[in-house]
């Protein structure tokens, strides 16, 4: 199984780096940190991988986007904005079609959801986006603030997570965020190397203490009952 799975992931890895190489690079640090954030919160050893898996091809359906747009060195217009945020349900089906569960392909399907129910591509909001599509949201915007594009420069890392901070509750998960935002600096800037093919933890991973995380669930709820209130 597990052989069968690594085999799976690679065949389209491959493709995803020959056709759209910065694209898969992307890919391999949302999933990296993704897990990273993950194994904070305890999850079981499938949830984890659920995570590895849907972080490494949540993007996969660039595949199928123009390579005009995404090369593109300006911002997108209407109609190319229209045709790039189908890439969610063009990933799935790849995803789907590779063999891959419903878990990883809902990832993929859903991690342009927002919070507040104004993503796409199905407009799903809080608890009807899954934990895991939320995990993966927060840390794609992260690694695409603090990526340089042609049209704009990258942020510093603390300059992305105060933008992930005011984000809380409307485009993202605020229990997310909160653990997220608990994360250390060194976790952050972590390479992602070529551990995520092979499903490995990277050595020494850096596991917040019990009181951080205390911490950290105690903001999250805060910061819910002040968005419903």
């Amino acid at each position: 199984m597990l052989q069968t799975e690594l085999g799976r992931i690679e065949t389209v890895m491959s493709a995803l780096e020959k056709s759209r190489p910065n694209v898969a690079a992307h890919c391999r640090r949302v999933s990296a940190l993704a897990v990273r954030l993950a194994t904070q919160y305890g999850f079981d050893a499938h949830v984890i991988e659920t995570i590895r898996l849907g972080g490494l091809l949540h993007d996969v359906g660039k595949m199928l986007v123009p390579s005009r747009i995404l090369n593109k060195p300006s911002r997108p217009n209407r109609r190319e904005w229209q045709e790039l945020r189908v890439h969610p349900e063009l990933g799935m089906e790849i995803a789907h079609r590779s063999g891959f569960d419903d878990d990883v392909c809902a990832i993929v399907l859903y991690h342009h959801e927002r919070y507040d129910g104004t993503g796409y591509p199905d407009g799903r909001s809080a608890n009807a986006i899954h934990h895991t599509a939320r995990i993966v949201s927060v840390v794609d915007t992260f690694d695409a603030l603090t990526s340089a594009r042609d049209y704009r420069e990258r942020l510093s890392i603390d300059a992305a997570r105060s933008m992930i901070a005011r984000g809380a509750g409307a485009q993202f998960c605020p229990w997310i965020v909160s653990g997220f935002l608990a994360l250390p600096t060194a976790m952050l800037k972590a390479d992602a190397g070529d551990l995520l093919l092979t499903g490995q933890q990277p050595e020494g991973p850096v596991i917040l203490p019990p009181e951080r995380l205390v911490e950290s669930w105690h903001a999250a709820n805060t910061v819910q009952a002040a968005c419903a209130s």
